[in-house]
């Protein structure tokens, strides 16, 4: 059933905005309203729809420095449709019944624009601001029924026109209810269910913000960073041109890349010859068989197609030669989102099946799996992962920040530090992923986020390298780099960590 939330919010979302077009232009033909009301309206009308292409536009990398002088106009829209429902209420062109909601619901959400536009750009507001915009972010959390949402850049809240003239059928006023009583649980959401967590949150974040890497004299550990989108398709230059500048500002230790099932061959060609310098570097390529549909949820299940799996697998081997292959990103994080809950006798099969096509081709390369949720089929595949008899050669955790659990990463911290001492390690270990949403949380809670997990790695000596997700903002914001270019603060506290990772080797 959760699983048709997120398609039910986006379908509501397109609704509203329908409504937002039809109504607010003929409010703004109708030439008994007030002239300054029409033109509000009027401006509402023709903005709402290109202001949210705009930040939508403005959530990845590769088109975002085009159109980043334009994200201002949503923030702009949603001030017209918070002034357009002030206006209707205090002239009393709108029945209290369905306005007050919706005036209410379009100052909060305007609120929270104007908070969202000056952390994009790289301000850090006061605390309670932030708690508000978290509020929104963990409030679309479970309107969307998953964590995914908190860097996707379609789940949000947009305004709505209040309706400043008399229904004129009983559908039409039945509808206005219905848009009122959403508004009243999208507000009591955000500040009655949101707002209390988001606050605790915030602060779980600057507890961790001063821990201490421990310091690995032998070199031992290194901190890599996930480069370009999922590759389906060739990588865009772009996003190469941007993340070949960061790799060289950061001077990492390992790469990451994530290829979805069913590739081409020109894309792992590509991805091949962007690679190359690595390689020639000698510095670790981590390669991970993701998942479609990692954005824009669909409404029904992918299915594990085990076929195509492994033939891309093939393929990726051939080509990139990674020193480490995940054949599956996330089984129970990402993979669950994409593909159900898949049983852990199914993952155990493939995962051995997978091992055998990778060292068929390339005897070097090492398997990895990864946990993620930590739920109790994640606990039986890392057990089954851990044991002598089974291919994995690296064990690894994902660890981000989560919704559901006091907030932080201090739950998941917890339950891998459970497992370690219940199953002493006789593998390597890696965290294959870890970094933060600045857009929920606001950018500081990013850069406390991976600065607390590499202070938890670092302090383990079986844990041998931690991954960040990831170079750019590709879709999902998440990146150290933001869709403006303007490096996040995260990315100082990489290259701190980084060197103080390299002093206490030397």
């Amino acid at each position: 059933m959760t699983g048709l939330l997120a398609p039910a919010h986006l379908a509501l979302t397109v609704i509203i905005i329908v409504w937002d077009v039809v109504l607010a232009g003929r409010i703004a033909q109708n030439d008994q309203a007030p002239r300054v009301f029409q033109a509000i309206c009027g401006l509402a009308a023709l903005l709402v729809v290109p202001g949210l292409l705009f930040t939508l536009s403005t959530s990845t990398v590769i088109t975002g420095r085009a159109v980043a002088a334009m994200d201002w106009v949503w923030p702009a829209v949603l001030l017209l449709f918070a002034a357009q429902a002030a206006y209707a209420f205090l002239r009393g062109l709108v029945n209290v019944a369905w306005g007050i909601p919706i005036l209410i619901y379009n100052l909060l959400i305007a609120l929270i624009g104007l908070i969202r536009y000056a952390v994009a750009h790289g301000h850090s507001p006061a605390e309670p601001f932030v708690s508000l915009l978290a509020a929104q972010s963990l409030a679309m959390v479970f309107a969307g029924g998953t964590s995914g949402v908190l860097a996707s850049p379609l789940f949000l809240n947009v305004p709505m026109v209040s309706p400043a003239f008399p229904a004129l059928h009983s559908l039409t006023a039945s509808f206005r209810f219905v848009m009122s009583l959403y508004a009243s649980l999208w507000c009591a959401f955000i500040i009655a269910i949101g707002l209390p967590r988001a606050v605790v949150q915030l602060r779980n974040y600057e507890a961790h913000r001063r821990d201490q890497l421990r310091e690995r004299p032998d070199a031992d550990f290194a901190v890599g960073v996930k480069i370009l989108p999922d590759m389906e398709s060739p990588p865009p230059p772009p996003a190469i041109r941007a993340d070949s500048a960061l790799l060289d500002t950061l001077d990492v230790d390992a790469i990451a890349v994530v290829v979805i099932p069913g590739a081409s061959r020109q894309a792992i060609d590509s991805l091949a010859r962007v690679l190359e310098p690595i390689r020639r570097d000698s510095t670790p390529i981590i390669v991970a068989i993701g998942y479609r549909g990692s954005i824009l949820p669909e409404l029904r299940r992918a299915e594990f197609d085990e076929s195509v799996r492994l033939a891309t697998i093939r393929r990726v081997i051939e080509r990139l030669h990674p020193d480490i292959l995940l054949p599956a990103e996330d089984p129970y994080g990402s993979g669950e989102r994409a593909l159900g809950a898949v049983p852990v006798a199914k993952w155990e099969s493939y995962l051995i099946s997978a091992a055998r096509t990778a060292k068929a081709v390339d005897r070097k390369v090492r398997i990895g799996v990864s946990a993620s949720a930590y739920t109790r089929n994640d606990s039986a595949l890392y057990a089954w992962a851990a044991s002598p008899r089974s291919p994995i050669d690296v064990l690894g955790f994902s660890l981000f920040p989560s919704p559901y659990v006091g907030g932080g990463i201090q739950a998941d911290t917890r339950t891998a530090d459970r497992w370690l001492r219940v199953t002493p390690p006789r593998k390597e270990h890696w965290v294959f992923a870890t970094g933060g949403y600045p857009l929920a949380y606001g950018e500081r809670s990013q850069e406390a986020a991976v600065w607390e997990v590499l202070a938890w790695a670092t302090n383990h000596p079986e844990i041998k390298g931690a991954v960040i997700y990831e170079a750019g903002d590709y879709g999902q914001a998440r990146g150290l780099r933001a869709p403006n270019g303007r490096l996040r603060p995260a990315e100082s506290a990489v290259m701190r960590a980084i060197r103080q990772l390299q002093e206490s080797a030397r």
